[in-house]
């Protein structure tokens, strides 16, 4: 177990910016839907119901050396 930083940031009724230790990322929507962004992957949820999909981000692959 170790330290731990989170940042939340409401903007409005159905955003939210959440920044912490990995990078930020953007939430969207409220009790029925949930969007969330960040770096590595996308995640849409139905809160409340455990239903939730992610999907990862494809990025720059570093070239082996």
């Amino acid at each position: 177990m170790g330290l731990h930083f989170r940042k939340s940031f409401k903007i409005g009724k159905f955003l939210k910016i959440n920044a912490n230790k990995s990078g930020p990322s953007i939430t969207v929507g409220g009790k029925k839907f949930k969007l969330t962004l960040n770096k590595k992957k996308v995640t849409a949820s139905l809160p409340g119901t455990g239903i939730s999909y992610d999907a990862k981000l494809n990025g720059k692959k570093k070239p082996k050396k």
